[in-house]
C-alpha cells in the first residue's frame, strides 16, 4: 500500500482546485531498464491511457510501437498523431503494470485508467489524504474491520 496527501501541484503542468492525487512513479523498458528519475504522477480517473513524458522513451530508447490518436474528454482528436509505446511502471507498494502508453511532452506522468485498473484508490477530500494498493490488501482490511465490529 502506498499513500499520502492530496496536492494542488504536479510538475508544472498542473495547478489544481480541488487537491489531486500525485504520486511519485518509476518507469522501465519491457527488459528491466529503469529510467533513472522518478517522475510525478497525476492520477486521471478519466483518461483510458497512461501518458508519459517523450524525454523517458528518448532516455530509454525505446522505440515506438504504432501510433494513434489519443482524444481528451471533449472527444476531439489532436491534430497529430502520438507514438505509443510499451512500458512498466511501478508505484511503491501499488506494485507494477506493464502498459501501452502515449508519450508527449510534458514534465509529469497522468496515469489512466489502464493503470488503475488492477488497484483500489481511496480518497479522503476531508482529511487531504489518499491511500493506493493491490485489491487484496483492501479485502484483508475491510474483513479484519468487520471481524472486530
Amino acid at each position: 500500500m502506498i499513500g499520502g496527501r492530496l496536492s494542488r501541484k504536479c510538475g508544472t503542468d498542473i495547478l489544481a482546485t480541488p487537491a489531486i492525487v500525485v504520486m511519485a512513479v518509476h518507469i522501465s523498458d519491457l527488459a528491466g531498464n529503469r529510467h533513472p528519475d522518478g517522475w510525478p504522477a497525476l492520477v486521471d480517473t478519466g483518461a483510458d491511457r497512461t501518458v508519459i513524458p517523450l524525454r523517458v522513451c528518448q532516455d530509454l530508447k525505446l522505440a515506438p510501437r504504432g501510433r494513434g490518436w489519443p482524444r481528451g474528454f471533449d472527444r476531439q482528436a489532436p491534430s497529430r498523431a502520438t507514438d505509443k509505446y510499451y512500458v512498466r511502471i511501478g508505484v511503491g507498494g501499488a506494485g507494477e503494470a506493464t502498459l501501452m502508453v502515449y508519450a508527449v511532452e510534458r514534465s509529469s506522468v497522468l496515469l489512466g485508467r489502464d493503470f488503475l485498473a488492477g488497484r483500489v484508490l481511496l480518497m479522503d477530500g476531508q482529511a487531504s489524504k489518499w491511500q493506493m494498493g493491490r485489491p487484496g490488501f483492501w479485502t484483508k482490511m475491510i474483513l479484519r474491520v468487520l471481524s472486530l465490529s
